[in-house]
């Protein structure tokens, strides 16, 4: 049963700074984060944005018993909590010559992102992306979308055509939900005026060997990005799953996926695809050391492997 929930109120993923039950993120070190792998021509790479602050699994994940963590305690949890982060994946041709594609645009500056620091950092500037693919429009995916000079908006990735699932935004802008999920307003509605709305139906190709694919149930319009690269192939899942806990527990859901029943096909069929061919997989909210791999398994049940 789909269910109405605002993702935005759980203080993980709030835009708020250092208000009550909306704690301050950071990255601890101010370090830039970044790590990467290769789908034959393209690399890809994990930009951390936000490490927010741990929070008690059971709050995310209330139907899970306790008890359960118990073998993904190392892996998945930190002193008993729940350790996630907020990452963008830049996907660019290792030979220098192509478009340049962002996937998700994580917190953004109102939580204190480094996202363009971090592409600074590696040589990318934000003209530089022809490309945002948003995996869904929940907050922690979309902050660095729009920028603002006082109330006036701008596209924080000027040159970017900025590519949102259909469902998703028939969803979250209908006048029912909007008015109550600030970022939609704030990161989502405004890239409809400025001119760089892309709406996306199914499978487009992006750029030369990505592409977007349905994965409906975390959100309405939940999407993938498929890589293909000379005869390799990965996939940037979204938020397909939120800890490796679900690779192979794939019944088990946090309570913002929107139908639950439907995030758990998806999840079980892109893991199996990914499984059977040999898929690098990426996944932005594993921790940094983790947060690419690959799946084993079939079925509905899969083992995580860091590369």
């Amino acid at each position: 049963m789909p269910r109405l929930i605002s993702f935005f109120k759980c203080a993980a993923i709030s835009k708020c700074q250092g208000t009550p039950g909306n704690p301050t993120f950071n990255n601890p070190s101010g370090a830039v984060m970044a790590t990467s792998a290769t789908i034959g021509n393209l690399r890809i790479t994990a930009l951390v944005d936000v490490t927010p602050p741990p929070r008690d699994v059971s709050a995310i994940y209330p139907d899970v018993p306790a008890d359960g963590w118990g073998p993904y305690q190392d892996f998945a949890l930190e002193n008993g909590m729940w350790q996630t982060q907020f990452c963008s994946f830049l996907i660019r041709p290792v030979n220098g010559d192509g478009p340049i594609v962002l996937v998700d645009t994580a917190m953004g500056s109102d939580a204190g992102g480094t996202l363009l620091e971090e592409l600074s950092a590696i040589g990318v500037a934000p003209g530089d992306i022809s490309a945002v693919v948003t995996t869904h429009p929940h907050g922690d995916h979309v902050g660095w979308n729009v920028s603002y000079n006082g109330d006036s908006p701008r596209a924080t990735f000027p040159n970017a055509r900025y590519m949102i699932a259909r469902a998703d935004w028939d969803h979250w802008t209908s006048d029912e939900v909007a008015p109550n999920v600030p970022a939609i307003g704030q990161s989502v509605q405004p890239l409809e005026g400025l001119g760089v709305l892309h709406l996306v139906d199914g499978e487009e190709d992006v750029a030369p060997g990505v592409k977007t694919r349905a994965a409906n149930g975390h959100t309405p319009g939940h999407q993938v990005v498929v890589l293909e690269s000379n005869g390799e192939t990965g996939v940037i899942i979204g938020d397909l799953f939120h800890n490796v806990a679900q690779v192979t527990e794939t019944e088990w859901c946090p309570m913002f996926d929107w139908n639950q029943d439907m995030a758990r096909a998806s999840r079980r069929e892109i893991l199996g695809e990914a499984a059977a061919g040999g898929w690098t997989v990426f996944a932005g909210h594993l921790r940094t050391d983790k947060n690419i791999g690959k799946v084993s398994g079939s079925g509905d049940r899969f083992s995580w492997q860091s590369i």
